[in-house]
């Protein structure tokens, strides 16, 4: 893989139609992950890992489009090709395929001031590689907004505020502690940088520590979630955005006195969150993600949402993620990988574990 991650096969060189072949049926055979039917409107992008020729590159895009339209019977709406995601010198290319909804296209076809970015696509709809209906865009830098001024040094008025703050800290602390470990384990799965990803994201919520409204959970964790959004980066930055964003809309709901006197709230906001995560990320229990250590530990506190119960939901998520050492990929980085090399928990399940406990560890300080 590009960050040295282990691949699923080797095979002896082939003709760029057969390698095209290769990579879509696999992507799309892949169980639970991606399907593609008949007349399904897609995007692709076909990219350069770095050493690939222009001419090769081509070829390879060509026989893509044609194999994703003449055979799998689907709409290439908007298609790319180029350098955007490269490994040094690396030869060899990568496909993506996302399946496009309603004014999606319209969205790719927004002005960006990326420089990578083409301004326009190899082809739309599914009669044509020539995109003829539009000229390129034209980018103004100047239009931007500017973003707005964090706000600093917002008082803590309310005993919740404090605990809401210091469970924070610790959380962030545990996450930035665990880089290592966690990216240890993603070295056999993904990319290597799971513990890397996270730290980012705890970074920068320490970085706006004094800007969060901790007296209002559902204010404090709005705000938490587009921070995390915005630094995460990858996969995990979208996925914990989401979480969070629906645990505030949870909290939100309820009174600030009962939010804080009735774990039972917290509870249900957490399975608000996760079953966000499924909808959205796709991912079920068994996947080998991190819902097999987030689920079980829903699954504790619905039983007991006291500190008891909470000390039960830490050991309940640690076990999840044990198990996912046994459990076969079917979402995420992890499922392109061959299930023999897959034999270390999954790293994301294991940060479950380590948010978890750090909860814990401040709510019993």
């Amino acid at each position: 893989g590009i960050h040295g991650e282990a691949g699923i096969k080797r095979a002896k060189l082939q003709p760029a139609n057969t390698v095209a072949k290769l990579l879509v049926d696999h992507m799309i055979s892949t169980d639970n992950y991606f399907t593609l039917s008949s007349d399904d409107e897609v995007g692709v992008v076909i990219n350069n890992l770095g050493g690939t020729s222009n001419l090769e590159l081509a070829v390879m895009a060509n026989d893509t489009i044609r194999y994703l339209v003449d055979v799998k019977g689907a709409k290439v709406v908007r298609a790319y090709m180029g350098s955007f995601m490269t490994s040094l010198e690396m030869a060899g290319v990568s496909v993506t395929l996302i399946k496009l909804a309603a004014q999606w296209a319209e969205y790719l076809d927004a002005p960006t001031t990326a420089p990578a970015w083409p301004n326009s696509s190899l082809g739309v709809g599914h009669s044509s590689h020539k995109r003829v209906d539009k000229p390129p865009l034209a980018v103004t830098l100047s239009s931007q907004t500017p973003s707005a001024p964090i706000q600093s040094d917002v008082p803590i008025s309310t005993p919740l505020g404090e605990v809401m703050k210091a469970c924070t800290e610790q959380v962030c602390k545990s996450l930035l502690a665990n880089e290592a470990r966690l990216n240890e384990l993603d070295r056999g799965s993904g990319d290597g940088d799971c513990g890397s990803t996270l730290k980012s994201g705890a970074q920068a919520v320490l970085d706006q520590l004094l800007s969060f409204h901790w007296d209002v959970p559902g204010d404090c964790l709005l705000a938490m979630s587009q921070c995390v959004g915005a630094h995460m980066g990858g996969t995990s930055g979208a996925i914990y955005s989401i979480f969070l964003t629906v645990v505030s809309n949870a909290l939100s709901q309820c009174n600030i006195s009962s939010a804080a006197a009735d774990g039972a709230v917290w509870t249900k906001a957490l399975r608000n969150g996760m079953e966000a995560i499924m909808r959205y990320g796709g991912a079920r229990l068994g996947d080998r993600t991190m819902l097999d250590a987030l689920s079980p530990a829903v699954v504790a506190l619905e039983h007991s949402s006291t500190l008891v119960g909470l000390k039960s939901a830490v050991e309940a998520a640690k076990q999840g993620a044990e198990d996912t050492r046994k459990m076969v990929a079917r979402s995420g980085r992890a499922s392109y990988v061959s299930a023999e090399l897959l034999t270390q928990p999954d790293p994301g399940a294991v940060a479950v574990g380590v948010w978890l406990e750090a909860v814990c560890y401040a709510l019993c300080k």
